[in-house]
């Protein structure tokens, strides 16, 4: 079942994050968060994971995010800012900050069964 699945977070902004997880959380994800996409992608918890959600501000170096998202094997979403530039390592969904809660269960959800 896709609402049980376990998806990384990885968010700099602690209260972001906990909005983040208690989104997930309340569609019936577990969810395992955590400040930056290296920390996130380095846990114990990523080969376990069904996706990943990453704050664009969680990510340090665009080179390394783009050979991390692509080691990762499973979808990753990126949340972006509607006014920043996109700098959208492949393979990578987007959705724009701050319209998250519905659009972001949604996106996760469509990752996890392949709508990509």
């Amino acid at each position: 079942m896709i609402r049980s699945a376990r998806i990384l977070i990885a968010a700099p902004d602690e209260a972001f994050r906990r909005s983040l997880v208690f989104t997930l959380e309340s569609d019936g994800f577990t969810v395992n968060p955590h400040a930056q996409a290296t920390e996130a992608f380095a846990s114990p918890q990523a080969r376990h994971a069904a996706c990943a959600v990453i704050d664009d501000d969680a990510v340090s170096d665009w080179m390394l995010a783009s050979r991390q998202f692509g080691r990762f094997g499973r979808p990753v979403i990126l949340l972006v800012g509607f006014l920043q530039p996109v700098r959208m390592p492949l393979p990578a969904y987007s959705v724009m900050k701050p319209f998250l809660g519905e659009p972001l269960v949604e996106a996760v959800r469509d990752a996890i069964a392949g709508k990509h």
